[in-house]
């Protein structure tokens, strides 16, 4: 779901938001990549994190609880992050042991004193949407949070050198925040400036979409997108996800 710049945080403030992302979602290629890649290569890399020994994880920008539900599933210790109260409580129905938190980290200084350090933070689908101030402030504090060597695993899900961000820079038609998109090198120094160190990344959703739904069908999308990053394509995918490290 995209979001107009200028209110980034107005845009989770609706009673709505959180049906209306969980319904979106659904119908898009993402829940595609979500399912067949990211999810399983997500769980596998928390619980090495986990057996490499950290405990306290927190997923920032939790929204609906997508990526909590797997964080929880290897943490003991799991924590989310949101800003919208509607989001929170889609979150709660899907991990309702996790310890949830209504918070604007960026503006609420008395709110964080309480939270401590993690060893272990996920932030996906925000920093494409976020607008640029608003992502390298929760990028710091996320850094003020975590122990030195913590783990940051994050998602771009406007690479500017996927197929979709070439459409999306030519698509002069398209409003502003549709054409809010980060290259991989734009990322990387995003992170670098906020005091992480990147470790890896990979990329996903190499094949372009219909009107943001899988344009040969979900069995036959995932077919191809395995092909295309058996030939080496990943880094030509629209969402890129990236292991980074707390100097």
């Amino acid at each position: 779901m995209e979001k107009n710049l200028n209110s980034y945080r107005q845009s989770h403030m609706e009673p709505s938001v959180a049906s209306l992302y969980e319904s979106q979602f659904a119908e898009r290629v993402d829940s595609l990549i979500w399912d067949e890649f990211v999810k399983p290569w997500l769980s596998d890399h928390l619980q090495m994190v986990r057996d490499n020994g950290a405990c306290r994880y927190l997923d920032f920008a939790c929204g609906t609880g997508r990526i909590l539900k797997v964080g929880h599933k290897v943490f003991e210790q799991a924590e989310g992050i949101d800003i919208s109260e509607s989001m929170l409580a889609y979150a709660k129905r899907r991990v309702p042991e996790a310890h949830l938190r209504c918070l604007d980290v960026t503006r609420d200084d008395s709110g964080t004193n309480e939270i401590g350090k993690f060893d272990c933070v996920t932030m996906f689908r925000f920093l494409r949407n976020a607008e640029p101030e608003l992502r390298l402030g929760v990028l710091r504090w996320l850094a003020e949070h975590m122990n030195e060597g913590a783990v940051l695993v994050v998602n771009n899900h406007g690479n500017t050198g996927s197929i979709l961000g070439f459409v999306q820079r030519l698509a002069f038609w398209l409003p502003n925040e549709a054409r809010n998109l980060l290259s991989r090198r734009q990322t990387f120094d995003l992170l670098t400036d906020a005091g992480f160190s990147v470790e890896s990344w990979d990329g996903y959703r190499i094949l372009p979409s219909l009107f943001g739904r899988p344009m040969l069908g979900r069995r036959l999308q995932a077919w191809a997108e395995r092909f295309c990053r058996r030939l080496g394509l990943a880094r030509f995918g629209g969402e890129l996800v990236i292991v980074a490290r707390r100097c």
